[in-house]
């Protein structure tokens, strides 16, 4: 009975952990306010809500602690960065990146094998912005960063993304907040926003 009762109390104290799981807020955030939210349902980020109460210059990251970081939006250096005041749904490199993986299983000839790793070292030759896949019980965060000054995409996806970052939460969430404003100089009101991935 005495033991039922202790696995109860836990059981309510992970859920309740779960349940507090709050927002990370950076820089001037009322000012700007962005968020970022996932598409229900999506396996990957490949679709995600961004709002702003003012108009700005976004970057959005996977974070996941202990990896390297993804940048997910904008997709590549054609698409435009400045989003309106407003919730637009946006679409994302990891959208782009099931679309080609997709077209390429279709491609390859009945038998063909993929080779072990490429040039990068990395299993299955994938490319050092890709996507992580989660196993059980593991998680990472939607960054969003906005900014009145624009943040080039050449900067962010070399500088940025790819970058492995620290193990704990907080520190990961850091490491790659700090990238974004060291690396691409901002000195004008900025604002960054983490939820949890997956939800």
């Amino acid at each position: 009975m005495r033991f039922e009762r202790i696995c109860c109390a836990a059981l309510l104290a992970i859920t309740g952990g779960c349940a507090s799981a709050k927002p990370h807020l950076f820089g001037q955030y009322n000012d700007i306010a962005p968020k970022v939210a996932p598409t229900a349902g999506e396996r990957s980020p490949q679709h995600l809500t961004v709002q702003l109460a003012r108009p700005a210059n976004v970057a959005v990251f996977l974070v996941v602690p202990g990896r390297a970081s993804v940048l997910l939006f904008p997709t590549d250096s054609t698409q435009n960065q400045y989003v309106e005041a407003g919730s637009h749904l946006v679409q994302t490199a990891a959208a782009k990146g099931a679309l080609s993986d997709t077209s390429r299983l279709v491609r390859l000839p009945q038998g063909a094998r993929q080779p072990a790793t490429g040039r990068t070292g990395r299993a299955g030759n994938m490319p050092r912005d890709s996507v992580p896949t989660f196993g059980f019980n593991q998680h990472g965060y939607l960054l969003i960063f906005a900014s009145q000054q624009p943040m080039p995409y050449g900067t962010i996806a070399t500088r940025v993304a790819g970058i492995s970052v620290p193990i704990d939460d907080k520190d990961a969430l850091n490491t790659v907040t700090k990238l974004v404003r060291e690396t691409t100089r901002i000195a004008g009101p900025w604002a960054a926003y983490a939820t949890d991935f997956p939800p």
